[in-house]
């Protein structure tokens, strides 16, 4: 089928179909992402856990687990939704599924290929851009840029007369991304060292963040709750606040993530005061997606669409709240180089980000292969088990990251701080394997959906039929 599609005309590809393929291919990685995140935990919680592997080492398996969820599932199911929603927004089709199947197929090879050199130990060595710089250029040039010509030409042949303020965000999103990984990976590509590198590394990882995964997150959110509620947006002025709020204040300078670091005094506090102001944004997205929501709380109890959604904004709360006064001076000293960093990673991209996701890939499905959910409990199901996991993890990292700041500041020895957080990592390790089991479960609900699944008459919403019984 793949085959076909790759060789066949785009005229002859079903509508959608790309989005599909960047679905399944995103919970697969997901998957594989948090089985790996899995077996991390456990070599930190039971220290004796597979141990004599080279290749099994927690250095070389981190590399490979954050990469495949930043790049596997994160951005994959930001293309899946891209795919679909910018032509629904414009009232138009995709402007070449073809060439959206060719790029799921591109971007499955060449993160594959990108993983396995992490794993052979073939790594830049800088966090969140671990890949050696032939796979970023392969995944530049062969994915990003053909996706992100997808979108934007799917923007100009569109049949509605404004742009929405989802779409806004994805097309400036990708742009970015691009902007973000070419000058982020200059120490690779011109052998830069020292300081340079350290502060290019983190201006990249900011900003992967920063620049595309939350406000993309964002803009699928924009999106699924008015049209599955069936409500307005409540302000699209508020929209467009935060759209140039978050271009503005986020594109931080990052040196907030080197404040003991030997750069310009007035470059670090430049980078706390726009962190804190990233509560801008944070706060103009909320309050639009919440007010948007009057009248149809109901829903966030009967609709697991919106429940996944709902949770993940309200996610963005602690996490921006986080966010923003951890770039301080006053705070960064305490819980730098902590598992709170770690725990707040988390919290955006397992928390906020993953759940808006997730809703958009549970939906999204169904009214591609028009086909209602093979099963609600199983979705219920996954939802709690991504909840209680994701929340497990986050609170005893937290609190680990506490005591490593207190024991950093009073001078501790090092191994009675690997004591008294033993209880938090065996915490991380049982939630992050909660989250793995719950997604295992999801994959097999959608693969039933697929081919089980009741189908949707023609006229009819899935959000309308899924819950007749």
């Amino acid at each position: 089928m793949l085959m076909k599609y790759l060789m066949g005309k785009n005229e002859d590809i079903p509508p959608g179909t790309a989005s599909i393929f960047f679905s399944f291919s995103a919970i697969v990685w997901f998957i594989i992402g948090t089985g790996l995140g899995s077996f991390n935990a456990a070599k930190l919680a039971f220290p004796d856990w597979v141990t004599g592997f080279e290749f099994f080492a927690f250095g070389k398996m981190r590399q490979v687990h954050v990469m495949a969820v930043i790049f596997g599932w994160i951005s994959m199911a930001f293309a899946a939704a891209m795919m679909y929603i910018t032509p629904a927004l414009g009232n138009t089709k995709l402007w070449s599924e073809k060439l959206g199947v060719w790029s799921c197929m591109n971007w499955n090879i060449g993160l594959a290929v990108g993983l396995f050199t992490l794993w052979m130990g073939m790594t830049s060595g800088r966090e969140y851009s671990d890949f050696i710089y032939p796979i970023d250029l392969i995944l530049l040039f062969g994915v990003l840029i053909p996706v992100a010509l997808n979108v934007w030409m799917t923007i100009a042949k569109r049949r509605t007369q404004g742009i929405y303020t989802t779409n806004w965000f994805f097309a400036a999103s990708i742009f970015m991304l691009l902007i973000v990984l070419l000058v982020g990976n200059l120490p690779e590509y011109f052998h830069l060292t020292g300081l340079t590198e350290a502060y290019l590394t983190w201006w990249n990882a900011h900003n992967i963040l920063g620049l595309w995964i939350t406000p993309v997150a964002a803009a699928i959110a924009y999106y699924t709750i008015p049209k599955i509620t069936g409500n307005p947006l409540y302000s699209h002025r508020i929209g467009h606040l935060h759209f140039w709020s978050i271009v503005i204040f986020y594109s931080t300078p990052a040196a907030h993530h080197l404040m003991s670091a030997p750069l310009p005094e007035w470059l670090k506090s430049f980078a706390s005061v726009e962190g804190v102001l990233i509560l801008v944004p944070a706060i103009a997205f909320v309050s639009n997606i919440l007010l948007t929501l009057q009248g149809k709380w109901n829903m966030f109890v009967e609709n697991i669409e919106i429940r996944f959604t709902v949770t993940g904004v309200l996610l963005a709360i602690p996490l921006n709240m986080q966010g923003g006064f951890q770039q301080t001076r006053s705070i960064n000293w305490y819980i730098h180089g902590t598992g709170w960093i770690v725990a707040h990673a988390h919290l955006a991209l397992l928390g906020f980000s993953t759940f808006i996701e997730v809703a958009a890939v549970y939906y999204g499905l169904q009214v591609l292969m028009k086909r209602k959910l093979y099963s609600l409990a199983l979705a219920n199901f996954h939802f709690w088990m991504l909840l209680i996991g994701f929340s497990i993890y986050w609170i005893a990292m937290t609190i680990a990251g506490l005591i490593q700041g207190a024991g950093k500041i009073y001078e501790v020895p090092y191994i009675d701080i690997v004591v008294a957080e033993h209880p938090y990592m065996i915490a991380r390790w049982f939630g992050g394997t909660l989250v793995f089991l719950g997604n295992c479960v999801w994959l097999y609900n959608m693969y039933m959906t697929a081919r089980e699944g009741t189908p949707v008459p023609a006229g009819r919403m899935v959000h309308e039929l899924a819950y007749e019984r």
